[in-house]
């Protein structure tokens, strides 16, 4: 480690507190050593917030470093039985639990809390008000006011939002101390300046059509801007910025301000919202993809805002615009041209393939930093002959996409060859625009003949068996129940789905061709064929410095792949401001290798503008947090406050009060399990409320023994409905509980509004959700509705509800409708039921014995007086055989 990592480890170990430092400095380290110095003796920490990929990294670093299995961090999950994870805890150790899981463990104490020596709160900057989290955190520091804690994150641009971040953040992970470790911290400079390394900054030029295509998205982007200002003028647009628009926060923030008044938003709004996304991500996925597949994903975007007969879509404004016709035509240059164009004489013919139109010649244009890729390995070549002999020339090539690993391998290893990997993907490209076409049109036909479709044709509209391509447009799949979704919300998985077709495998190529998958040595990507002769009898380890490796940059493994690899030559083929200084890092540790990096960026584009703000906003967000840090005040320990009054006083302006009733203790919940994904039980834990987790049949949430609740959001609303899960729950609890409740809770940053203002119409319709709620009340007449329009408010009904209630009891309420999962298989009509159980001499204990003897009421009502008490006794078959019979 380094002096300033040494620092670092040294003040977090000695006191507690927040740990900010900036990305690329060796975080993953740190908390492997953190890790490491609390694996040999008897103690019991708990790291949790931590990914399971993250947790395999910190199990591999320390075996590496000689630490024994079973005194190394072990990992909890959903699978592990509640009997081995209290022994687990008893043995004590190093655990990573997952959130949910531990806080239901402390709550039913299964795990000893006051034992715990400390916790480890990994990638603290995810830890948010009212999560699982703060309610590990809030039952830690309840009980064990003597336990280290710790948390640690590199992300400073999360603190950067909203009032006072890093105090909300202290808050909530009830800590008092904060450690702050920018790059510009004077012994992080001092550490990483003692090893200048040699860097060579590449600016490469975009292509004339690249730049033409940046430009007019940008003037998209920018006159989409102007149309949401215009749309709604009261809004605060301050940081609503051409620059801010090309990172992916700034979706959050648009929404952030359009939540509160969502139901009011204007359609038109929302999908300038969305486009304004899609616009982003094609900026992004110019530099970072082929024009072929570039192009596709214009393709797909046109298909989506495309009408069909009967059917109108709300089209993006940007397509109508001169830029963004501009925009699209040279995506589409780029790949071909077609007759008419003016460029058509000027480009030689291309070889003739079934699926390319005759009409059309290709230019597949290369991505300018291919060519500049091939000069940098061929200089890496010359200048390793002058290196010692047995000293070689490893090279390490970083890159921000997987694809983009597979088509270099391919590049690279056929650099004497045009672009065979893009004839590739352009026949696979012509070959799915021509099957888009086909089943648009025979969509079209069977709509104007209002006949459903043959066998034969709905085959030939299907894309291929091995594919899950999302056809949009005029396709079956863009008619049905998903056309609902913007194309803002599904453009991602387009792209993805569009790029699993691009890739395909052509089954005519020669069996030799490969396609390059994965990531890795670039002497793994080969498929090699051999037969018994030429397995050699023993293997031998490739040379270090014989590789060329292509890497995906990943932030936890990212220094670990320079320790494996150990490069003379590293090519950043895509900006990473984090990986510079994981090289630096790296130089400073071993100061006898020379390592020369190439730093490769397109020249006035997006990308670079990407990379200057990414580093201007990571300074900025540590100025504001160390001005923040100054004048802060500092969070005292909260004390919880238990609802335990042993005297609780009804309503005395009713009659001039009723009776006094004495409480059976703390004001206590039963909390189904699944419900711990949402915030509400650490609200209420937070308020003073005892929750008590149980996997229940019934209802979410008990708060009497007669008093049932079931909790829908209004997405989850919405989907209960349409599956029918919503009326089988009422049922039940209509059943079981003399007060069932349905809750319907919206988001406190949302608009608290079922439906928006230009969804509803004038004529209401038996679909519309308001109108299902109707019904739903109609059918369930003892169902009572609650709104409440945050979690928080949540809480306080709750209160209100249990003060003239009493306490319910967690083994009741987990058996209750638990008899009737025994035999899956047999189902009842519930009518029929509720009038059996309402009748003399049936109970919760005998309903199901007449049930599983007697087909119906109309049996029951021709049975003896005999067989009646055969099946429940004497006693109660006397009287309900009098009841059935009296006059």
């Amino acid at each position: 480690m380094l002096e300033f990592q040494k620092q670092i480890l040294t003040e977090i170990v000695t006191e507690d507190g927040l740990l900010i430092i900036s990305p690329g400095l060796g975080l993953f380290q740190i908390v492997c050593s953190l890790v490491q110095i609390y694996t040999g003796g008897n103690h019991l920490v708990l790291l949790i917030n931590s990914t399971k990929e993250q947790d395999e990294l910190i199990q591999e670093q320390l075996a590496a470093h000689g630490v024994p299995f079973e005194h190394g961090l072990r990992r909890i999950e959903y699978n592990t039985p509640a009997e081995k994870r209290s022994s687990m805890y008893r043995e004590s150790g190093i655990f990573s639990v997952t959130s949910r899981i531990l806080a239901v463990d402390m709550l039913l104490n299964r795990l000893p809390v006051t034992l715990v020596n400390g916790v480890i709160v990994h990638n603290a900057h995810r830890v948010r008000p009212n999560s699982m989290e703060e309610l590990i955190l809030r039952i830690y520091r309840e009980h064990n006011k003597e336990g280290f804690l710790k948390a640690l994150t590199d992300k400073p641009d999360a603190f950067s939002s909203g009032f006072a971040p890093l105090q909300s953040m202290m808050k909530s992970l009830f800590l008092r101390k904060t450690h702050l470790w920018p790059r510009f911290q004077v012994t992080v400079t001092e550490n990483l300046a003692q090893s200048d390394g040699h860097v060579v900054e590449l600016r490469q030029p975009m292509t004339e059509a690249m730049e033409t295509i940046q430009q007019n998205l940008v003037q998209c982007m920018e006159e989409t801007l102007q149309e949401l200002r215009r749309a709604n003028p009261t809004l605060d647009f301050e940081d609503f910025t051409i620059e801010n628009s090309f990172f992916k926060s700034f979706d959050a923030l648009v929404r952030r301000q359009l939540d509160p008044i969502w139901h009011r938003v204007s359609a038109g709004s929302k999908q300038l919202v969305g486009d304004l996304k899609v616009l982003r991500q094609l900026l992004s996925y110019l530099t970072t993809y082929d024009c072929v597949s570039f192009y596709s994903f214009i393709e797909t975007i046109i298909a989506a805002n495309t009408s069909i007969e009967n059917k109108q879509v709300k089209q993006s404004q940007w397509l109508f615009l001169e830029s963004g016709s501009k925009a699209i035509q040279t995506a589409r240059k780029r790949v071909y041209v077609k007759y008419g164009d003016p460029e058509y004489d000027s480009i030689e013919a291309t070889q003739q393939h079934p699926d390319i139109p005759s009409h059309i010649k290709l230019v597949l244009e290369e991505q300018p930093k291919w060519d500049l890729l091939k000069d940098i390995l061929k200089e890496i070549e010359h200048e390793s002959l002058g290196l010692e002999q047995g000293e070689g020339a490893s090279v390490l090539i970083m890159v921000s996409e997987r694809r983009t690993c597979s088509q270099l391998k391919d590049y690279i290893t056929r650099f004497q060859q045009e672009s065979p990997f893009l004839d590739k993907i352009a026949h696979n490209f012509f070959r799915w625009r021509a099957l888009m076409h086909r089943m648009q049109h025979n969509q079209t036909e069977q709509i104007k003949t209002n006949q459903p479709p043959s066998q034969a044709s709905a085959y030939r509209g299907r894309p291929p068996p091995n594919k899950r391509r999302r056809m949009r447009g005029g396709s079956m799949a863009a008619s049905g129940p998903d056309r609902s979704q913007t194309l803002a919300e599904t453009f991602k998985d387009d792209v993805i789905d569009t790029l699993s077709v691009l890739d395909t495998n052509d089954p005519e190529e020669d069996e030799d061709e490969t396609a390059f998958q994965g990531v890795g040595p670039l002497t793994d990507a080969y498929e090699i064929k051999a037969s018994n002769d030429d397995i050699l009898p023993s293997f031998e380890e490739i040379p270090k410095t014989s590789l060329i490796t292509i890497q995906c940059y990943e932030d936890d493994i990212s220094h670990q792949i320079l320790e494996d690899t150990q490069p003379r030559f590293i090519i950043m083929f895509d900006p990473h401001p984090a990986f510079i200084r994981q090289v630096e890092v790296y130089r400073a540790l071993h100061p006898s290798i020379e390592i020369k990096v190439y730093f490769m960026l397109y020249e006035n584009s997006v990308e670079e503008q990407n990379y200057l703000s990414l580093i201007k906003k990571e300074k900025e967000s540590f100025e504001r947090l160390i001005h923040e840090k100054s004048i802060m005040t500092i969070p005292l320990p909260e004390q919880r406050k238990v609802q335990e009054e042993l005297i609780v006083r009804n309503n005395t302006r009713i009659a001039g009060g009723q009776e006094i009733k004495v409480s059976e203790g703390p004001a206590t919940v039963i909390v189904d399990l699944r419900e711990f994904r949402s915030s509400l039980p650490p609200i209420l834990y937070a308020e003073g409320i005892q929750i008590v987790p149980c996997t229940l049949q019934v209802g979410d949430y008990i708060l009497s023994p007669d008093m049932c609740v079931e909790r829908k959001s209004i997405a989850d609303l919405i989907q209960s409905f349409s599956s029918g899960r919503l009326y089988t729950q009422c049922e039940s609890m209509s059943l079981y509980y003399t007060m069932p409740i349905l809750l319907i809770e919206f988001d406190q940053n949302k608009s608290f509004s079922l439906q928006a203002v230009s969804e509803m119409k004038e004529n209401i319709r038996m679909t519309d959700l308001s109108s299902k709620l109707v019904m739903l009340a109609l059918a369930f007449p003892k169902l009572r509705i609650i709104w409440s329009s945050s979690p928080h408010e949540t809480a306080k009904i709750f209160s209100e509800l249990k003060k003239t209630e009493k306490e319910p009891n967690a083994e009741t309420a987990t058996a209750i409708g638990a008899e009737g999962t025994e035999n899956g298989d047999t189902v009842y009509n519930m009518t029929p039921q509720e009038i059996l159980r309402s009748m003399p001499g049936v109970t919760s204990a005998n309903y199901k014995l007449i049930m599983n003897q007697v087909k119906d009421l109309e049996e029951l009502l021709h049975l003896s007086k005999r067989k009646i008490q055969g099946i429940i006794g004497e006693e109660l078959g006397n009287k309900l055989y009098n009841f059935i019979h009296k006059k």
